[in-house]
């Protein structure tokens, strides 16, 4: 056991760390295993002890999940395991943590949602501002210079009643997003996939998706959203 996590907690963890999981899915996003490993420090617990309870043989790869956890709010809950296209994958979201500025974070995560930034570009683009005087918009046009081809995705952010916040964040990432998906699908939103935190929800797609928000509008989205998510809660259609 580790202490400041209840087996349910520990249980979540290992299968989300240990070997093979990603050959079966697991119950926890990146953010979330930051938030209990943070748990199991904050009860006294190091990080090799944190380690040798899942099974793993160093530390290193567990000091990026804590990392991720200084990123604002409203990039951290769309972090996700692989590089996704829609979404920041852990990998980039580790990346821009070698960002000092949240403003800075903020921009290139936007722009890895709008044009696919993946994890090594996020990385020279950090490496760029860092090491020169260039601004990062200066930085972020560099890189993307260095491509053959641009694919243009576009975003939209909402926020969720207080209402329904507390509830939310009691949910793991997965039944969040489930949630989520649910009402995109009964809205008839177009080409779009979402990710739900406690606070915000993120949309993400293609010129359909773009069509289909001008079609709506965003205020009509972001309180259809709003009311489905929060009939949803209600009704207790989701797991935590």
């Amino acid at each position: 056991m580790l202490a400041g996590l209840d087996a349910l907690e520990l249980g979540r963890l290992r299968m989300s760390l240990g070997y093979g999981t990603h050959k079966k899915g697991r119950p926890l996003s990146p953010i979330e295993v930051g938030e209990l490993l943070q748990k199991a420090r904050s009860g006294g617990m190091s990080l090799q002890d944190c380690a040798k309870a899942v099974q793993l043989d160093g530390t290193g790869h567990l000091g990026r999940f804590l990392a991720i956890l200084k990123l604002p709010e409203d990039i951290q809950h769309l972090v996700v395991w692989g590089a996704e296209r829609n979404f920041i994958g852990f990998t980039a979201a580790f990346e821009l943590t070698k960002l000092n500025n949240v403003e800075e974070q903020q921009v290139v995560a936007d722009t890895i949602l709008s044009d696919g930034l993946n994890s090594k570009e996020v990385r020279q683009v950090a490496q760029l501002r860092n090491r020169s005087d260039k601004n990062i918009s200066e930085c972020i046009k560099e890189v993307l210079g260095m491509r053959q081809q641009v694919t243009k995705r576009f975003v939209f952010v909402g926020s969720m009643s207080s209402e329904a916040e507390s509830n939310l964040a009691m949910l793991t990432q997965s039944a969040r997003d489930l949630i989520l998906a649910s009402a995109i699908g009964n809205l008839g939103i177009r080409s779009a996939t979402g990710r739900l935190g406690s606070k915000l929800f993120t949309l993400v797609g293609n010129e359909d998706f773009n069509a289909s928000m001008h079609e709506f509008g965003k205020e009509n989205i972001e309180a259809g959203i709003r009311a489905l998510v929060l009939e949803a809660l209600e009704n207790g259609s989701s797991e935590s």
